[in-house]
């Protein structure tokens, strides 16, 4: 559908011009405090006012799948914009997240010498970020990946008297090479491949590969390629050991980290995933990365005393279990999966400042989970029952994908957890009123955003084909057993915590398996503090 090249245009200035004015307002030296609280002030108005008109933005795809404009012309790089239901989403999310870090900033700055300097560079990341979501073709897009991971080095580098946030701020400049060097591999190849790196010009050439019996040869290690850029961008075994030791920079880095930046890999996959779709080799090693990151995230976070360590696990776990999601074709859920965990975990970066007197309070006056028999199959034929009574709500069953089988398994175990947490006391009628209750809005919950991700983002992910889908049914059941020997772990973990193995495993996972010690090592020999 035609559209308006001014209406496009407009989206463009009043979703990113706006932070990008903030950058150069921003003091530009280290030590330089003068107008910085102004300058904080005006970020928190424009950020507001871009997401006011982010919002309003989103109307102007009412009648029109995206909105698709070239702005400038730089011979070989194209700047424009391509805007759809993803970008929609996505630019709310990140703006909102923005107001709220730039005004916290504010407040946990306020003071300190370095303030202006860090308000340019967080203004410098949250415009890359913007810039990458509506990024109209692959080289403006690179370079908005670049721009976004060069301000983070130097949030990371903040406090450059602690030899431990540089050594981390150092690990996470490596790996962001590697993943540069990966994406833009990736990109060249698709030049090569297409003939274009016009995301609408590659999407409808992309869109006449489907049903096609020969594909390029080289389709498949371009997806290999993103796949790689999305995992280290994502901070995924065994590239994730910067991450937890992030934590020597001020908590609004945490926070937009953890809720935007590590989210830039699984945006990467969604945004292609009408070209990761055609190549099963890419969707099973996103699988493959994805349980593992995930089963190593929570083994680490369950042993965690630093209440920011755990969230940086939960993060890794999270990541790769959104990897995962795409992995298996569920593009929707992994979209619905990023906005949830961003929000959650801004929210708990921003306050875990007050997580830990009442965490040891809870520990103090809390119980260790006993699962009693009556109560664990009550639980499971009650999950069974929720779950498949969800699959079945009116529109559920024209929003299948390939992942539903093993992402309804998942909300079964997940079902059952719950339920046997409620029902772990006295099975009084109360409590398993109140059990019924939680579990039915959580069932009912997961349907119906699957079935809004879905429809709102219809035309823009494409599902993979059924004769690429590869997971077999033993694949997708060694899935589901993972996950429920977690939950299992979880629940028995008082009564085996005295176990002589059990102890062995707990200090190896406290420690990351020892994997950030290497990684640390590494470093210092490469580049010495």
């Amino acid at each position: 559908m035609p559209v308006n090249p001014p209406r496009a245009t407009e989206v463009f200035i009043i979703t990113i011009c706006p932070l990008l004015l903030v950058c150069f307002l921003a003091v530009p030296r280290r030590g330089a405090n003068r107008r910085v609280d102004l300058v904080a002030r005006f970020g928190i108005l424009v950020t507001a006012l871009a997401l006011a008109l982010s919002v309003i933005s989103a109307t102007f795809l009412v009648g029109a799948r995206s909105i698709h404009q070239e702005i400038l012309s730089l011979g070989m790089l194209r700047v424009g914009i391509y805007y759809d239901a993803l970008s929609a989403v996505m630019l709310i999310l990140v703006s909102f997240l923005a107001v709220i870090v730039i005004r916290f900033a504010r407040t946990y700055l306020k003071g300190d010498p370095e303030q202006g300097y860090f308000l340019k560079w967080l203004c410098i990341t949250l415009g890359g970020v913007l810039t990458l979501l509506v990024s109209g073709n692959l080289a403006q897009l690179a370079i908005a990946w670049i721009i976004t991971s060069t301000g983070l080095h130097q949030l990371l580098m903040f406090n450059v008297h602690r030899s431990a946030a540089i050594i981390a701020a150092r690990k996470k400049f490596v790996v962001s090479r590697m993943g540069d060097i990966f994406l833009v591999s990736a990109i060249g190849l698709i030049y090569h491949v297409f003939g274009t790196g016009d995301l609408a010009k590659l999407f409808e050439r992309v869109e006449a590969l489907r049903g096609v019996s020969h594909t390029p040869a080289l389709l498949t290690p371009i997806c290999l390629l993103l796949v790689s850029a999305a995992a280290l961008k994502s901070a995924q075994f065994p590239f994730h050991t910067w991450l937890p030791d992030t934590m020597e920079t001020p908590t609004p880095v945490s926070a937009l980290m953890h809720a935007g930046i590590v989210n830039s890999g699984g945006f990467l996959i969604v945004r292609l995933s009408p070209l990761m779709s055609l190549s099963p080799l890419s969707l099973n090693a996103l699988v493959v990365i994805g349980a593992v990151t995930a089963v190593y995230g929570c083994l680490a976070m369950l042993t965690q005393a630093s209440i920011k360590r755990m969230l940086a696990y939960s993060t890794i776990a999270q990541m790769g279990f959104m990897l995962l999601e795409c992995g298996l074709g569920a593009y929707s859920v992994a979209v619905l999966h990023i906005v949830a965990h961003s929000l959650y975990k801004a929210h708990a970066f921003l306050n875990s400042g007050t997580v830990g007197p009442r965490t040891r309070l809870a520990g103090a006056a809390g119980k260790s989970v006993s699962i009693k028999p009556l109560a664990t199959i009550g639980a499971l034929i009650a999950a069974a029952v929720i779950t498949v009574a969800a699959a079945q709500i009116p529109g559920m069953s024209q929003a299948r994908e390939p992942g539903d089988f093993v992402l309804n398994g998942i909300l079964l175990i997940s079902l059952v957890y719950l339920l046997t947490h409620i029902w772990s006391g006295n099975l009084s009628p109360a409590l398993v009123i109140a059990g019924l209750i939680a579990a039915v809005g959580v069932g009912l919950g997961f349907g119906v955003l699957h079935i809004v991700c879905h429809y709102l983002l219809a035309g823009v992910t494409q599902p993979v084909p059924a004769d690429l889908v590869t997971h077999t049914p033993a694949v997708k059941a060694f899935l589901l057993c993972v996950f429920a020997g977690l939950v299992l772990l979880q629940l028995q973990i008082s009564r085996l915590s005295s176990h002589p193995w059990f102890l062995a495993l707990y200090v190896h996972a406290r420690n990351g398996f020892y994997l950030g010690t290497a990684a640390n090592r590494a470093i210092r020999a490469v580049w010495p503090v």
